[in-house]
């Protein structure tokens, strides 16, 4: 009998634990989690070239809806839109994003603004020293007004009715002289703003002058889109032929032949080998094409002739005058005038001897 107590004894033992076990939950195990910390971010780039922000002298502006960098830079020579678009990160400077703060030379100050509060707002004058001026002259404002300030300003290109004042424009004398307003860069007119303020009320005034290009360009320009050229168009004597496959030309002052190809509007340049009484091809070209002759010719061999990627010519070749100007003063791109009103532009980087061309006119 006690040997069975016993066994009943040493069994409860061994199962208590076990049944302990099943009873009570088991606790999970929480890893250690570290708080995340916040990763710094590397420096931009952009600092180290668009420096604008940290230039002594430069000021903060910012743009209006329809403003152009180059409006902005009118009384600013010493500039260029190339310079201010670069140091501002500005990817268009045709067209900067409306609302954006870029900094620009600071402007000398001028006197400071009347102030009569009392007194009721009226322009009585509003004059321009000009109505037409070239594109490298200036221009002189001159107006007198009442009130308790004046804002002078130049309307966004292409506007009409809606001229918006810069949101920080310096306050004006109500009677002075702004005299030498100039460094214009288009064609076309150009519409200043005088803002009168006093007695509770705003009075505003336009006054618009017409700026021409001091250089006469090549490309054909009706509604001031593009820069006024810096340079006179070269002059320069030129032979012509349309082919099948493209144009060539021919200039006097460089003795050398522009193939310009159809297929992918590139360039091939070459030197002029004719030489006065050097024999033609003995070619035969089919009704209504023709044979191409002289340099012509000669670089017509030198690309396969007819097999070749310029074909036939489509009519015989002619000289004239031609004349060339370049893009801007940086440009790779030259406009070259064709016969007719025909103008070219060429994109030529000669030290990778890369060159491509389209019609841009005519």
């Amino acid at each position: 009998m006690k040997k069975h107590i016993l066994c009943l004894l040493l069994l409860l033992l061994i199962l208590t634990p076990a049944a302990y076990a099943q009873s009570t939950p088991v606790r999970p195990i929480v890893p250690i989690v570290p708080t995340p910390t916040s990763t710094p971010v590397p420096d931009d780039a952009r600092l180290a070239v668009c420096t604008a922000p940290t230039l002594d002298g430069f000021e903060p502006y910012i743009i209006r809806e329809g403003e152009r960098l180059a409006d902005l830079l009118r009384d600013m020579p010493g500039v260029s839109v190339t310079q201010i678009a670069a140091l501002n990160c500005l990817d268009n400077p045709e067209a900067p994003p409306p609302g954006a703060v870029i900094w620009l030379p600071a402007r000398p100050p001028l006197a400071g603004p009347d102030v009569a509060e009392d007194e009721a707002a009226e322009i009585i004058e509003l004059t321009a020293s000009a109505e037409t001026i070239q594109n490298l002259s200036s221009v002189d404002f001159q107006w007198q007004a009442t009130g308790s300030h004046a804002y002078f300003y130049a309307c966004p290109h292409e506007t009409e009715e809606n001229c918006p004042r810069p949101l920080n424009a310096p306050p004006r004398p109500l009677e002075t002289m702004l005299a030498g307003v100039g460094a214009f860069i288009y064609p076309g007119a150009v519409r200043y703003r005088l803002e009168v303020h006093g007695g509770g009320e705003i009075v505003t005034q336009d006054i618009t002058i017409e700026v021409t290009c001091s250089q006469q360009p090549l490309l054909p320009d009706e509604d001031g889109r593009y820069p006024c050229p810096q340079d006179p168009a070269q002059a320069v004597f030129a032979a012509w032929q349309p082919f099948q496959g493209g144009v060539m030309m021919w200039f006097s002052d460089r003795r050398e032949i522009w193939v310009m190809v159809n297929e992918g509007n590139q360039v091939l340049i070459l030197p002029d080998t004719y030489i006065e009484g050097d024999p033609e091809l003995d070619e035969e070209a089919p009704e209504g094409l023709f044979v191409p002759i002289r340099g012509f010719g000669q670089a017509w061999d030198r690309l396969g002739r007819a097999e070749g990627i310029m074909g036939w010519g489509m009519t015989e070749g002619i000289g004239f005058d031609s004349a060339r100007q370049a893009a801007g003063p940086r440009s790779f791109t030259t406009y070259i005038q064709g016969p007719g009103d025909t103008v070219y532009a060429i994109t030529h980087i000669p030290q990778l001897d890369i060159a491509y061309w389209t019609q841009v006119a005519g």
